[in-house]
């Protein structure tokens, strides 16, 4: 048997499997391969909408009915082989005066919310919807968590949308989906220009708080490039 015909019989025996691909923005789909070698898609794993039942009147009695998203996808994760962690991540960390950072969790606990006093909300998540328009003053930044992503742009207006709420007697909330990343990036930058900070002592003064506080290298290199902005002004000024 000649070497071609070698390979084609190991390719008869292979199995075939899906791949589960992920799409710049965030969406994946399920592809396969036909025969002839090219990939279709097998199975869109868009996320459904998610229905929303507004906080009744009697707060302590609200509820925010979500879709089965999550749970189908954990499904199709356990089916390749992952164990997946379910435990909501509850975590409400203070990391500045009147700044708060977590996970998209606590944005949905309107119980947890209003025991925080939280007032103000800024959703760095993509695909999670503000649920309570009605009692919260939200800042949308549709951002992905990628290194090439711009955060560094949004500083100035989400500084200065911290600051306002704060100076109102407001407390703020900074949320991602894992609050991990954006939100602690958001919250960093804020500290470094409110407070004059370095990025060193405004990541560390996050970290302590937040301990799964993790920007991704891009949006590390940024906030040094806003450090040297800023204590450059600073110099300037003085000067």
């Amino acid at each position: 048997m000649d070497l071609l015909s070698k390979l084609k019989a190991a390719k008869n025996k292979l199995s075939k499997v899906d791949t589960i691909v992920t799409k710049p923005d965030g969406s994946q789909i399920i592809e396969n391969r036909d025969e002839s070698g090219t990939f279709h898609k097998a199975e869109d794993l868009a996320d459904e909408v998610v229905e929303v039942v507004e906080v009744p009147e009697k707060e302590e009695e609200s509820e925010v009915k979500v879709s089965r998203r999550r749970q189908k996808r954990v499904e199709r994760l356990h089916r390749f082989g992952f164990v997946v962690d379910l435990k909501p991540d509850l975590e409400v960390a203070l990391v500045a005066n009147g700044v708060y950072t977590s996970s998209q969790d606590v944005a949905q606990d309107f119980k947890l919310l209003k025991e925080n006093g939280i007032t103000h909300i800024i959703n760095c998540a993509t695909g999670i919807q503000n649920l309570f328009k009605k009692h919260f003053i939200y800042f949308n930044l549709e951002l992905l968590d990628e290194p090439s992503s711009r955060i560094k742009t949004h500083f100035k207006s989400t500084n200065e949308f911290i600051t306002t709420a704060i100076a109102n007697g407001g407390k703020v909330l900074i949320h991602c989906n894992a609050g991990i990343s954006r939100s602690c990036t958001i919250a960093i930058a804020y500290v470094m220009w409110s407070e004059k900070k370095k990025y060193f002592d405004a990541f560390q003064q996050v970290k302590t708080a937040r301990s799964a506080c993790r920007p991704n290298d891009g949006f590390m290199r940024q906030l040094r490039e806003y450090e040297d902005e800023l204590f450059r002004f600073s110099m300037c000024k003085a000067l």
